[in-house]
C-alpha cells in the first residue's frame, strides 16, 4: 500500500491545472492547507452543534451511530437541512472554483454534506465501494469534496482510493448486511494495476475523488478521533438514472427492515 504523494500545496492559491492533471489521472487529487485555521474553526464547531443537538432527533438513515458504548456518530447526512452554516457552505467561493474546474462546468454547484466520523479505538471498516453505484450519475460526471477536521493519518482509519480505478466504469457490488454502506464491491480491482494510496490529511486539507473511484476505510486502531466532512457535487451534464437510484434506495429499505 502506498502513502500518498504529489499532493498540491495550497500557498499562496493552488495550481488549478495541476489539481486537474492529478484528479483526471489518478481518479483523486489533495490540496494541502485549502482551508485557514479561521475556516476549519468554524467548520468544526458546526460539525459538533448539528452532531450534539440534532443528530438525537434524527431516523436512521439520515444518520448511524458507531459502538455500543459511546454511540458515537459514524456519518450524518444532509447537513444543509440543519443548518444555516452548511447551507452557507454550499456557495463558498473556492470550494465552488475547484469543483467547476475539475468537472469542467461554470455551472457546477455543490450539493449535499455529510460528515463521516470514526470515533477513538471503535471507529469501524468501511467496506471497499463507488459512490456512483448508489448516486447512478450518467455521465459519471460527479466527485466528493472530503475536508479534513481531525489529522487522518495512517493508523486511525484514513481514507484510501485506488488510483486509476475511476477509468473502469460502475463494476459489481453485492450486499453487504452492513448499515450505512448496503452494498460493497464484489471484487476489488487488481491492487498492482491500481495501487492503494491512504490519503493522510492534516485539518484544513482536502481531498477531491471521482464518483467511480474505488476508496475505503479501515477501522481507527488509536485513542484519536478522526472526523471528515464531504460534500457532493455533480456537473450540469450529469443526470441520475431514476429507475436504478430506485433499486439502490430499496435495497437500503430492506436492509433496515432487516436490522430493524
Amino acid at each position: 500500500m502506498g502513502v500518498l504523494d504529489g499532493a498540491i500545496p495550497m500557498n499562496p492559491t493552488p495550481d488549478m491545472q495541476a489539481i486537474l492533471h492529478k484528479y483526471r489521472d489518478d481518479g483523486f487529487a489533495v490540496v494541502r492547507r485549502f482551508l485557514d485555521a479561521r475556516e476549519h474553526d468554524a467548520i468544526d464547531a458546526a460539525v459538533q452543534h448539528v452532531t450534539t443537538t440534532v443528530a438525537p432527533s434524527l431516523a436512521i438513515g439520515e444518520v448511524y451511530q458507531e459502538g455500543e458504548t459511546t454511540q458515537a456518530i459514524r456519518s450524518m447526512f444532509h447537513l444543509e437541512k440543519h443548518s444555516d452554516f452548511f447551507r452557507d457552505l454550499q456557495r463558498h467561493a473556492r470550494l465552488l472554483t475547484l469543483s467547476r474546474t475539475l468537472l469542467e462546468d461554470p455551472q457546477a454547484a455543490l450539493g449535499t454534506i455529510m460528515y463521516f466520523g470514526k470515533p477513538a479505538r471503535e471507529g469501524s471498516l468501511t467496506p471497499p465501494h463507488q459512490d456512483n453505484f448508489y448516486q447512478c450519475f450518467v455521465p459519471p460526471e460527479a466527485m466528493r469534496i472530503t475536508i479534513a477536521i481531525d489529522a487522518s493519518t495512517a493508523d486511525n482509519g484514513p481514507l484510501t482510493c485506488q488510483r486509476g480505478s475511476h477509468q473502469l466504469g460502475v463494476l459489481p457490488h453485492k450486499p453487504s448486511d452492513v448499515l450505512g454502506f448496503s452494498q460493497i464491491l464484489a471484487e476489488t480491482p487488481d491492487k498492482l494495476r491500481y495501487p492503494e494510496i491512504e490519503i493522510c490529511l492534516e485539518p484544513g486539507d482536502i481531498c477531491v475523488h471521482a464518483t467511480n473511484t474505488v476508496h475505503f476505510s479501515r477501522p481507527n486502531t488509536t485513542d484519536r478521533s478522526r472526523r471528515q466532512l464531504a460534500i457532493e457535487c455533480s456537473s450540469t451534464r450529469a443526470q441520475q438514472d431514476q429507475a436504478l437510484l430506485r433499486q439502490r434506495h430499496q435495497a437500503v429499505k430492506a436492509l433496515h427492515r432487516k436490522k430493524g
